[in-house]
């Protein structure tokens, strides 16, 4: 056994051998001569998609259906590039167009369920978001840890970006909502003095618009949904404060758009509560400290504050109702009293009319009493002669009584007219 392995690997080694030998005594070509290519040379084939689709409808009808398949992966190729499979639901943008139509049509039928669950539908395929606008949302701390403060916003850096992303949820957060978290106790000088410690806090300021501009929102915005982007210059009522940047994406209610542009703003008071993101650098006007810094806040929007109530006004109106309002108590009162006075008196005078009324009725007696059935044929035993005369009057007054209903009932006919007082005959039977 071991020696037929012996000669088997000496003839291994010996074939090895003789291949390299005749390896290395072919010549050497420099310029070899070029094999047969490709079938078809180019990256890509220009062909017509009306021609392809011919084609593919022509392979229907071999016998199997991989003819029209093949010819549909073919066209589809990024050699060939005649047609592709993406559908409506493969890119975003085509996905909310589909989506915003669905909504837009189930709002013409009753069902609200329907519509409702197309929304969902479409936040689950990334084609909105949605979001409560009253709810208040705090800002990442990852995203202020990219904020620089005293620079400008440079457009492509990472800290545009969280700009960008800030500028969104602002816009998707309402004013309302802004206000309920919005800190008065923090004032522009504060910001100033440290804008690390208060970065992302909500802020509420009032004072003096002096500038207000348009601008084009950042492209992150912009894709999520953001149209307008507003930059308004305010200058607080706190002592020591400089000017504050407010970007904010709605235009507030109240505030022509006239003043769009203008150099100065008089006379025009605003409200503000938005996040503090930064202290903005911006080139001032002063040569002598032309590079400065302001407060930025980012916002939903502005607010026009109410006229402000003078104490003293306030004072004379509140006299000026008791004034007038007692005089008035006293005169309804007074109506009052003599009103219920008259309706109890008209009452009282109708229950006497109606109590005269009944008293001035004519009296009617009533009936006698009924003749006794039978008179006493004789005297009923008396023990004493008082008893027997008392008896004896009772005896005469029933005779006197008795003889009176005898007169009368001779009197009175006994039958009906034309038959003399008798009664009639009864008829005789034929």
């Amino acid at each position: 056994m071991l020696q037929r392995f012996s000669v088997m690997l000496a003839a291994t080694l010996l074939l090895c051998g003789g291949l390299l030998a005749v390896r290395a005594q072919e010549p050497i070509h420099d310029d070899p001569e070029p094999g047969p290519g490709p079938l078809f040379h180019g990256l890509e084939y220009h062909v017509q998609p009306l021609h392809l689709s011919l084609q593919a409808f022509a392979a229907t009808s071999t016998p199997g259906p991989h003819g029209t398949l093949a010819v549909l992966f073919a066209g589809e190729h990024s050699a060939v590039r005649a047609w592709h499979f993406r559908g409506v639901m493969t890119a975003r943008e085509s996905r909310i167009a589909v989506g915003t139509s669905s909504v837009a049509l189930q709002g013409f039928t009753a069902n609200a369920f329907s519509a409702l669950a197309t929304l969902k539908a479409g936040e689950v395929l990334d084609c909105w978001t949605l979001r409560d606008t009253d709810q208040f949302y705090r800002l990442p701390e990852e995203w202020l840890a990219t904020v620089r403060d005293d620079q400008v916003i440079v457009v492509g850096d990472l800290e545009a970006e969280i700009y960008a992303k800030v500028v969104t949820l602002a816009n998707y957060t309402s004013n309302r909502a802004f206000r309920a978290q919005a800190r008065k106790d923090i004032t522009p000088l504060h910001l100033q003095m440290e804008p690390a410690l208060h970065r992302g806090s909500v802020v509420f300021l009032e004072g003096h618009l002096r500038l207000i501009n348009r601008y084009t929102p950042p492209p992150e915005a912009l894709q999520e949904g953001v149209n307008d982007l507003y930059e308004a210059w305010i200058f607080p009522d706190t002592f020591g404060s400089k000017a504050v940047c407010v970007v904010f994406t709605e235009w507030p209610a109240g505030l022509p758009r006239s003043i769009l542009g203008q150099r100065k703003t008089e006379k025009v008071r605003v409200q503000v509560a938005g996040y503090f993101f930064k202290l903005l650098a911006y080139e001032a006007r002063d040569r002598d400290k032309p590079n400065r810094s302001a407060p930025l806040l980012i916002a939903h929007t502005l607010t026009l504050p109410g006229p402000k109530i003078d104490p003293m006004t306030e004072r004379n109106a509140w006299l000026s109702y008791v004034i007038y309002g007692v005089p008035c108590l006293l005169v309804m009162l007074i109506v009052s009293v003599v009103g219920v006075t008259v309706y109890f008196r008209r009452h009282d005078q109708k229950l006497r009319d109606q109590l005269r009324r009944l008293r001035e009725r004519e009296f009617v007696p009533p009936p006698p009493d009924e003749t006794p059935l039978a008179i006493p044929v004789s005297l009923p035993v008396c023990a004493t002669p008082l008893d027997r005369v008392a008896v004896q009057r009772i005896h005469r007054v029933s005779l006197g009584r008795s003889s009176n209903a005898t007169e009368d009932s001779n009197s009175s006919p006994q039958g009906p007219p034309g038959t003399g007082g008798k009664p009639p005959d009864e008829p005789t039977s034929a």
